[in-house]
């Protein structure tokens, strides 16, 4: 397999993979079936993905990578006050669900997946850390500023689903604003 053609298979057997995740949970994934709803063989990547799980962390963290890139940028572009750039932040969040709602998947609670439960803690550890560091001249304690991050996750977390479930009225906006403000509340809790 050349480069090129490599890496659109890779990006298919990806692919395929979250689709088998969105459907059935990470149980789900495997190599030969994600390989073989990609059109290609779990043998061109087993040296990559060498394990079922392997290959799910890979999705992940994919996924994630490519989240918080955004993330990132869109903080680094947004005015320089805290509510903007968590607006943007959160924005940025909820677009790239949007634009797959698959990925949502990795907001989820990995039950029994101790290699995801690690990779999501550490993502959720990454984006405390993001709101610390992009929020250091506020007045609040970086130790409050990490709690808020870390519980307005959970929060956050439940409005996408909330936005994703038809039956709900939650929308985009209403994720973003509610998300904006229960961070600014925790941070002024003392």
């Amino acid at each position: 397999m050349d480069t090129r053609t490599r890496e659109q298979a890779r990006a298919a057997l990806l692919d395929a993979g979250l689709q088998l995740w969105a459907d059935g949970g990470w149980p789900a994934v495997t190599l030969a079936r994600a390989a073989a709803a990609a059109g290609t063989t779990a043998a061109d990547f087993a040296e990559e993905f060498p394990s079922d799980i392997d290959l799910t962390c890979g999705i992940f963290d994919d996924i994630v990578n490519e989240r918080a890139s955004s993330m990132i940028t869109a903080i680094a572009e947004a005015p320089p006050s805290m509510a903007q750039r968590l607006r943007a932040c959160l924005a940025a969040m909820v677009d790239d669900v949007g634009a797959d709602r698959r990925r949502a998947v990795v907001l989820a609670e990995p039950i029994g997946c101790p290699e995801l439960l690690a990779r999501r803690r550490s993502a959720n550890r990454g984006f405390a850390g993001m709101v610390v560091t992009q929020n250091a001249e506020t007045r609040a304690e970086p130790e409050d500023l990490l709690a808020a991050g870390h519980y307005c996750l959970g929060g956050l977390g439940e409005l996408v689903f909330a936005w994703l479930d038809p039956a709900s009225p939650v929308d985009r906006d209403l994720v973003i604003e509610h998300g904006v403000r229960l961070f600014e509340a925790c941070v002024r809790i003392r």
